[in-house]
């Protein structure tokens, strides 16, 4: 196992497997310059147009250069004290529609321009038409914005599926393992003594009571604020991301290969966007 420190907050920390995800930052600025184009596209076909965004763009404020992602669930006391375990400023509003503007209505022609086609039973067309004079691309100002970024039309402009499916299996491997089990029993020994019955932290987080609510109850924040206490008696996030850490370490030595065609598509993605940004 990883040297285990003794913290309360692990979101500065980068984990093994971050090197082959794009941090908060890094989505950002691919979302920025795949906006960019597509808003570009838009434009020879005479449409004021603003893609929606990508919500994955907007993860953890907190911790921008890292994919902590809330691993390890509420790590601040500030937080828990206003917030208890609702998102800053509680539920939000749901996420835009998948294709066009917010609010503003797509016409068949914008429809075509935006994706190759104006079927609605399908996602992406093979373009070809002739809109207000210019010829739409394969999957439209879509496509042609991914294939600027990627190469392909179809490209991935977000994680690799390796690198999740990694991110994912560890997560769990961290979480079901004895050393981290042990010291969630600490945890719920404590919480008991302030007279919160919760297994873990991961219960205490997903209890379906704050689900009810859009802004933070009394009780929740009474619960988030003992948790917080009870995590920084025990060490409950040193152990926790020492273990996951460990387990991340083993992943990437075991899938080295595949991880450096990974590493290789996510720099080159990067690279594409910066240059798509600078002009």
């Amino acid at each position: 196992m990883a040297e285990t420190p003794k913290i309360t907050n692990a979101n500065d920390k980068s984990m093994p497997l971050d090197t082959f995800l794009l941090n908060p930052e890094q989505s950002q600025t691919v979302d920025n310059a795949y906006a960019g184009l597509v808003s570009d596209c838009m434009k020879r076909f005479g449409f004021d147009y603003t893609p929606p965004r990508n919500q994955g763009a907007q993860r953890s404020g907190d911790a921008p250069t890292t994919r902590i992602d809330g691993r390890f669930g509420v790590q601040s006391v500030e937080d828990a004290e206003k917030w208890g375990y609702h998102p800053a400023g509680g539920a939000g509003e749901e996420a835009d529609s998948p294709w066009g503007n917010k609010g503003q209505k797509m016409t068949a022609a914008m429809q075509t321009a935006e994706r190759g086609s104006d079927d609605p039973k399908e996602k992406f067309g093979p373009g070809g038409q002739v809109v207000n004079g210019e010829s739409v691309p394969d999957h439209g100002c879509v496509g042609e914005a991914r294939k600027k970024l990627t190469g392909s039309v179809e490209g991935n402009l977000a994680d690799a599926k390796l690198a999740t499916d990694l991110k994912f299996d560890t997560l769990v491997k961290a979480q079901q393992d004895e050393r981290t089990r042990a010291v969630f029993a600490k945890w719920s020994s404590c919480m008991k003594q302030k007279g919160f019955d919760y297994a873990d932290p991961l219960e205490a987080n997903g209890d379906e009571k704050w689900a009810k609510t859009p802004q933070p109850t009394r009780h929740e924040i009474q619960v988030a604020t003992a948790d917080q206490d009870c995590r920084a008696r025990h060490n409950v996030v040193g152990i926790w991301f020492a273990v996951d850490y460990a387990y991340q370490e083993r992943a990437v030595e075991r899938n080295a290969e595949a991880l450096a065609d990974v590493k290789k598509d996510t720099e080159s993605l990067l690279k594409a966007a910066a240059d798509a940004l600078a002009g």
